[in-house]
């Protein structure tokens, strides 16, 4: 029996992928439905700084030394607390 692993980069890919499946009308409620939850799911289960990086990281595209400028930390801390997010949102995985 295998254990299926994955990375938050192969989830947000998902998103995107869906995302362009949206583009079709009668798509683009479930998609609406599937951000809002996502949204949720970061508000809920997510620090506050743990959501800055990752927002900073994955959505707004920056590299790890400019977020850690911008929020006056470390580029460890940061890597740390994008890597705490991902293992945070992987729990999620298994209620879904």
């Amino acid at each position: 029996m295998g254990v299926k692993v994955y990375s938050l980069d192969s989830q947000l890919e998902e998103i995107y992928m869906q995302s362009l499946y949206a583009q079709r009308e009668d798509n683009r409620s479930d998609i609406k439905k599937m951000h809002a939850m996502v949204s949720k799911a970061m508000l809920y289960t997510l620090t506050e700084r743990q959501r800055q990086c990752l927002t900073m990281y994955y959505f707004e595209k920056r590299k790890i030394p400019e977020i850690a400028e911008k929020l006056g930390l470390h580029k460890s801390t940061v890597s740390r607390h994008i890597k705490a997010a991902g293992k945070n949102l992987q729990k999620l995985r298994s209620f879904v």
